[in-house]
């Protein structure tokens, strides 16, 4: 098989689907234009632009293209493997309850090019 060096738009819908929290696509294509409902990845109701929300946002797609990640990887072998999204790292819980997350990834950037993909 070939390296994977990117996931797809319906493999994070599949992975969103399968997350007991979302439970539902959130990428829609339409017309020529793809989208993501911040509504369905977040479960909260945005109102206008105003509406904070960026963190959590970033934080849940980027914890679907993980679990993506790990699906795609099941069926290549090692050396052929995605390795993009690896695994949070989380802290020690604060004594206000909080716990810091830290997020990595990683990509490959072609000198002077547009095209963005994935490491293996």
């Amino acid at each position: 098989m070939a390296a994977i060096t990117d996931l797809t738009f319906e493999q994070l819908n599949d992975a969103a689907i399968a997350d007991s929290q979302i439970g539902e696509a959130i990428f829609s294509y339409s017309n020529g234009v793809l989208s993501l409902n911040l509504n369905k990845l977040t479960g909260d109701n945005f109102t206008d632009l105003d509406n904070e929300g960026v963190c959590e946002s970033l934080f849940k797609l980027r914890k679907l293209a993980g679990d993506a990640q790990v699906l795609a990887n099941s069926t290549v072998l090692p050396n052929e493997q995605l390795t993009s999204f690896p695994p949070f790292t989380f802290g020690l819980p604060s004594a206000q309850g909080l716990v810091r997350v830290s997020q990595i990834q990683t990509v490959q950037l072609p000198l002077l090019a547009n095209t963005v993909v994935g490491t293996n």
